[in-house]
């Protein structure tokens, strides 16, 4: 099968049920968003111990399910999978409590950087961020606020885990954090 179809080139595109949308539908924005975050976090994956890497695997999983269902309306096309849950925002709360306890408290805000992986870190927080922006968009537009209320609250958790990630490997890999200077 060829990869391209040329049915693209003006404009349009498939969701995985079949169904037609313009490439500037809010939906395509989330699911673009949402695919970019676990491309990136793939990208972090390739430098983390495996401790982390495992970890950061399973949220990949979930990306790619949460991608699924934004991409299809379609029982038959989604079959059993079920879109993110709450046990899923409690496992990321227990992986944010397990690196908060190695940490010293932070008394100022930090900058990106320091090290490679870290800023990276920091940019898969960044995107998911903007991930979370982009699924809020279309869940409110589509007036879907009840069928992804625990997947936006698992993207805004999911950047706090990254955040505390970044934290953490500044004092695993023994860098220092580097302190925002406001200037005052």
């Amino acid at each position: 099968m060829a990869i391209y179809t040329k049915n693209g080139d003006k404009g349009f595109t498939r969701l995985a049920d079949g169904n037609g949308v313009s490439k500037s539908d809010l939906r395509i924005d989330a699911i673009g968003d949402i695919d970019e975050l676990n491309s990136y976090l793939g990208l972090l994956n390739t430098q983390l111990s495996d401790s982390l890497n495992t970890k950061v695997l399973g949220i990949q999983t979930s990306l790619f399910v949460l991608g699924a269902h934004v991409a299809s309306d379609s029982t038959e096309f989604l079959g059993n999978m079920k879109l993110i849950e709450l046990h899923d925002i409690v496992a990321l709360e227990g992986l944010i409590d397990e690196m908060d306890e190695v940490l010293t408290p932070m008394r100022v805000f930090i900058l990106p950087g320091g090290h490679e992986t870290i800023a990276l870190a920091q940019v898969c927080r960044t995107v998911c961020r903007r991930a979370e922006r982009s699924l809020i968009r279309w869940v409110q537009a589509e007036e879907k606020e009840e069928a992804y209320q625990i997947s936006i609250a698992y993207l805004n958790r999911l950047s706090d885990y990254l955040f505390m990630m970044c934290r953490y490997l500044h004092h695993s890999l023994g860098i220092p954090e580097i302190p925002w200077n406001s200037g005052r």
